[in-house]
């Protein structure tokens, strides 16, 4: 990615990477002699074009775009060495682990880095991040609906009950002093006109 902007440090870092030296190990050895900050160089190199970045957890994570040589047997024991040791000072620090439970898991290579890769899931998922509130959404709009039901059955129940007490008398029937009903008689209609025969 060629650009525009030279950076004071370029002739340093190139020569670095031609012998195979790891890029983080270079910038900090630059910032050292420069008296600069490792962040500063990065950047710069960046600007020149000599150094790709992605953004990890808030912070830029940076290596090469030059053809570097392999580096020694020293160079990638030392970067391994560097990798352990701060991955373990993470899970310690972040709570997942306790020094004593490490202690207890000392006795050989083999078993310790078995006991550390339980450690590697946490670190994947630590970098994810939390879960959305879409969820958190549904679950309260579940109570709401439990509610309601619950307030419904209540209602029907109170409904229920009131009917039941509630007594129908007999309709169309007359109650006499012995108990016994007179039923109901169509009354006569007296008619007063008179009819005249057709003549």
């Amino acid at each position: 990615m060629p650009t525009n902007h030279k950076s004071p440090y370029a002739s340093s870092f190139k020569s670095a990477m031609k012998l195979g030296t790891p890029c983080g190990v270079a910038v900090n050895t630059i910032a050292k002699n420069s008296k600069k900050s490792p962040k500063m160089v990065f950047e710069s190199l960046f600007k020149a074009g000599l150094c790709f970045r992605q953004k990890f957890n808030g912070q830029f994570v940076y290596w090469t775009s030059e053809k570097c040589k392999k580096g020694t047997a020293t160079v990638r024991n030392e970067c391994q060495h560097n990798m352990w040791q701060c991955f373990i000072d993470w899970f310690i620090s972040s709570g997942f682990c306790t020094p004593e439970q490490l202690k207890n898991h000392c006795g050989s290579q083999q078993e310790f880095m078995a006991f550390c890769r339980k450690f590697f899931a946490k670190q994947i998922s630590a970098t994810t991040g939390k879960k959305k509130r879409k969820v958190r959404k549904t679950g309260r709009k579940s109570t709401t609906r439990k509610r309601t039901t619950t307030k419904a059955k209540k209602r029907k129940t109170t409904i229920r009950s009131k009917r039941r007490k509630t007594t129908r008398k007999p309709v169309g029937r007359k109650t006499t002093s012995r108990g016994s009903y007179k039923f109901p008689t169509a009354k006569r209609r007296s008619s007063t006109r008179r009819y005249r025969r057709a003549a």
